[in-house]
């Protein structure tokens, strides 16, 4: 029996590795900007902590030199959270690339295979044709060696 051969397995084969690559360039980058929202995160607790602090000694005696303490470090705090805002928005558009290179990835490695299933299709039609045309040639075989012995036997 015929064994299908696809002619182009190599280059499926590097798209299928080009499709991991990108799989794990967009895993990175997405876990890159999952840590940086955490670290934003860890920004804007430890600015509304200051904050409440601000609010808790203005409650009480004033004490100048704390409320203006407190007040840098909400301060200092807004820069750390504008700045991890930059890092943030510039990470994500590493991920965007990612994403459509990605999406790019897949498109080219599924465009490869449905060529592999179209000419698994077209080798089947052909394995089909052969099957049908020997077993024609085995009928007609068959037929004209019926005939030839019955005109034998008159």
């Amino acid at each position: 029996m015929a064994v299908f051969k696809y002619s182009m397995q190599n280059v499926l084969n590097v798209k299928y590795k080009l499709e991991d690559q990108a799989k794990t360039a967009f895993s990175q980058a997405q876990m890159k900007v999952n840590e940086a929202r955490e670290e934003l995160l860890g920004i804007a607790n430890r600015k509304l902590g200051y904050e409440q602090e601000k609010r808790r000694l203005m409650s009480q005696i004033l004490n100048v030199r704390k409320l203006n303490e407190c007040q840098i470090a909400i301060e200092t705090m807004e820069y750390y959270e504008e700045q991890q805002k930059r890092k943030i928005a510039a990470l994500e558009a590493v991920l965007d690339s990612a994403r459509r290179k990605l999406n790019e990835a897949m498109i080219e490695r599924k465009t490869h295979e449905k060529l592999k299933d179209n000419e698994f299709q077209e080798f089947l039609q052909e394995l089909n044709r052969q099957e049908k045309k020997e077993i024609d040639e085995l009928v007609s075989f068959k037929h004209n060696k019926a005939g030839d012995d019955n005109e034998e036997s008159e």
